[in-house]
């Protein structure tokens, strides 16, 4: 009994250091971002401004796990038909569901997004962050391009500021 309460308390200390990392880093990832830049680095060394030198976007996540991103190009005027209607798709990105953090990963649950491209297999988005006083950097590690590119190798880099 006495090897058994070891055990379980030597596996509680061990742990513990982890569990209160994830708990400090939630609490800094807290808040409203507002995207400075989005950038494509290919494998082949080419890097692109995903949506331009200037787009517009916010991340929220909130304290109870929720993560909802919306990301636009700067230069959208609204469309006057349906086939413009259709290409802003191209120049957005938006998607909402529960989030959770283990280490530099948070990874998100994807519930909805903007045109169901993270549905199915793609739903699970693991993501690598570090933060720097008000400075979040968001990277996606290599992923098959799905939008510039599509079906190369590339890395997103998502940088944003805190919302104050």
């Amino acid at each position: 009994m006495v090897r058994l309460f070891m055990l379980t308390l030597a596996i509680f200390l061990y742990l513990q250091p982890g569990i209160v990392l994830a708990q400090d880093a939630a609490k800094q990832l807290v808040g409203t971002w507002k995207v400075t830049s989005w950038v494509s680095k290919f494998v082949d060394g080419l890097t692109i401004d995903t949506f331009g030198p200037n787009p517009k976007g916010r991340l929220v996540l909130t304290s109870d796990g929720h993560w909802i991103v919306i990301i636009t190009k700067a230069d959208r005027t609204p469309a006057k038909n349906s086939e413009e209607k259709a290409a802003l798709l191209d120049t957005m990105l938006a998607y909402s569901g529960k989030y959770s953090i283990d280490g530099d990963r948070i990874t998100t649950r994807v519930d909805m997004s903007w045109h169901e491209i993270y549905t199915g297999e793609r739903q699970i988005l693991t993501r690598f962050f570090s933060v720097e006083g008000d400075k979040l950097v968001i990277r996606s590690g290599p992923i098959v391009s799905s939008t510039v590119r599509q079906g190369e190798l590339v890395e997103g880099i998502l940088t944003l500021e805190r919302e104050r």
